[in-house]
């Protein structure tokens, strides 16, 4: 494994593998370093995929110190961090380049697509899906209705956010005001969604007993991408939001035969 600092501030961990080996662009979960899916990262290398695991700006491995003057939010993230672990991927390796979204990665996507359509190859979400109030059923409605406008209000007053008791790490309070927005209305920007209907393969993962991104708000991210030739799984085991990350050997195996399908020739975006 290699590290390269990127100009946003971010870390690309390197995880090489074979000549023309599809490459994996792992994107963290919010508050979650890139040494968390260092497993799956191995694993999916012994299975012949180059793995790029990715620290965003003032997180991990990363030298950036989030304060009150710290500025950037999803679009910063999308068209900066992933953009440049893109670059990174597409140097180093030769193969089809496929982003790997965890939860907040996975929305990151979607404002890729958005701002920048045709980044990568492929998308595979795991455990990934919307903060949307509506995405979610009964009482389950009022944790992504209420919390994540507590939290965006509270880092607008201290102009930071402290998220580590939650497991949320230190944040950018205008990231956390773009989660929000996102949880209150299912969307990222001030701005209309604008969503690209470009055609790529898409491989969505949920899992079971997974109280932040349940089936139903997986499949409301999915949405987001009108254009994707979707594959749907679901898992009862491992189950949880991060429990695949120290178990990610279904997630590796689901990926792989995916892949031989996904990314024939004809099949590509």
């Amino acid at each position: 494994m290699s590290a390269t600092a990127l100009p946003s501030g971010g870390i690309a961990h390197w995880f090489p593998s074979r000549s023309g080996a599809p490459t994996l662009v792992v994107l963290p979960a919010l508050g979650v370093n890139a040494r968390h899916y260092q497993r799956f990262a191995e694993t999916a290398s012994a299975q012949g995929f180059s793995v790029v695991t990715l620290d965003y700006r003032g997180q991990g491995d990363s030298t950036l110190t989030i304060s009150r003057t710290t500025r950037f939010g999803y679009a910063d993230l999308a068209t900066g961090d992933l953009t440049e672990a893109i670059a990174c991927a597409r140097e180093r390796g030769d193969g089809p380049l496929l982003l790997v979204g965890h939860s907040l990665g996975g929305q990151l996507t979607a404002a890729l697509e958005s701002i920048s359509p045709g980044e990568f190859d492929g998308l595979v979400l795991v455990a990934a899906g919307t903060p949307h109030w509506r995405a979610f059923t009964g009482c389950a409605r009022l944790a992504p209705l209420i919390l994540p406008t507590v939290f965006a209000a509270t880092a607008r007053l201290r102009g930071v956010f402290d998220g580590r008791r939650f497991g949320f790490g230190r944040q950018s309070a205008q990231l956390i005001g773009d989660w929000a927005r996102m949880a209150r209305t299912g969307w990222w920007s001030k701005t209309p969604a604008n969503r690209s209907s470009r055609s790529f393969p898409l491989l969505a993962m949920s899992f079971g007993d997974d109280g932040l991104a349940p089936a139903s708000a997986v499949d409301a991210l999915v949405r987001l991408f009108p254009g994707a030739r979707t594959t749907r799984t679901h898992f009862d085991d491992p189950a949880g939001h991060t429990g695949w990350t120290k178990q990610p050997d279904v997630v590796v195996e689901g990926l792989a035969r995916w892949v031989t399908e996904a990314l024939t020739p004809e099949n590509r975006g």
